[in-house]
């Protein structure tokens, strides 16, 4: 049975070579095309190369196909020369013999002029590739700062302690609102007012409850009664501190009638019963102190409008607008 070669043979910047071209062709290729690509043939110095990529840990090698790992593409992918590095450096000892020799030698001197010899007495090296193995750890070695001008090896596993990768260059969390206002005085914590709920009143006829999705209709702009222009009325004349506010049930609205002279003696009311919408109560307004005026407010659907009565006569127009109220209550 052959023995299992778990070592590089060649030197981790051809190793590299190899890796970078199967990177340009998607990360994937096979052995004859990135031989190609180097202008190299298939043989048994190019296996070798492939080999020892494949023991630094930069490309997996199955049915022929070369595949770029997830090691390689840290280093390619580092943020800056010294990550780049501390994952070079983790490339390098990824052979178990690299790593037991810089254990054994940790801070001191390694015997470069009979390391060959070394490799094969005391790490079971062949001796056909005892000079390659050699060539090949004092290179790269150098090349990853682990061997240095007076061939003194570091500690390797001191300096990955203190040599941390990366993890992330962005903070997951949220950044804090830089426009926030910051409150100086030490009045306590501002909280914004509460919409006041507005009440709401609304008549209804005959104490029928409504639908809840009806809504009170909102009083019509003063002057545009359809009502009062169809009976000649103008109400643009009226007084803004007149009083429209209904005092009476909406089933009956009470029109006081003067019958008798300011100076003999008090009105007589007369009341209608019709059903109304909403109706406000006239009131009684002194005119030069000589005569009586009396308003009425009646609103209701199609109807908005507000009358005021000077004379006996005024009261049938009254009349008119209550019969009306009435066709259109009836069933």
């Amino acid at each position: 049975m052959p023995k299992t070669i778990d070592y590089p043979r060649t030197t981790y910047a051809s190793a590299w070579e190899v890796a970078e071209v199967v990177d340009d062709t998607g990360g994937k290729c096979a052995i004859e095309t990135s031989a190609k690509k180097l202008d190299r043939k298939v043989s048994g110095s190019y296996k070798a190369i492939i080999g020892s990529a494949v023991k630094f840990g930069l490309l997996t090698s199955k049915r022929e196909i070369l595949t770029t790992t997830n090691l390689y593409r840290r280093i390619k992918h580092a943020y800056d020369k010294q990550e780049e590095k501390i994952y070079h450096r983790e490339a390098f000892l990824h052979p178990p013999l690299f790593m037991q020799i810089c254990r054994k030698f940790r801070n001191r001197e390694l015997p470069v002029h009979m390391f060959d010899v070394m490799l094969i007495r005391e790490f079971g090296v062949e001796e056909i590739n005892a000079q390659n193995v050699a060539k090949a750890f004092v290179e790269g070695a150098r090349m990853v700062d682990i061997l240095d001008e007076r061939n003194v090896i570091v500690d390797v596993d001191q300096l990955a302690n203190q040599q941390t990768p990366r993890k992330q260059l962005a903070s997951t969390e949220m950044p804090t609102n830089l426009f926030a206002g910051t409150s100086t005085s030490n009045t306590g914590p501002t909280t914004s007012p509460k919409p006041e709920s507005i009440p709401t009143t609304t008549s209804y006829t005959n104490s029928i409850s409504p639908a809840p999705s009806l809504v009170p209709p909102l009083p019509p702009l003063r002057g545009s009664d359809a009502v009062s222009a169809l009976f000649g009325l103008d109400t643009d004349d009226l007084e803004d501190d007149l009083d429209t506010d209904s005092t009476t049930p909406a089933s009956e609205v009470s029109i006081p009638v003067p019958t008798h002279s300011p100076t003999t003696g008090p009105p007589t009311a007369v009341t209608l019963p019709t059903p109304a919408p909403a109706a406000a109560a006239p009131q009684p307004t002194a005119t030069n102190g000589s005569s009586l005026s009396y308003s009425i407010h009646i609103s209701g659907p199609g109807i908005e409008t507000q009358l005021l009565l000077q004379d006996a006569q005024d009261l049938a127009i009254v009349s008119i607008l209550l019969e009306k109220i009435r066709k259109q209550l009836s069933p």
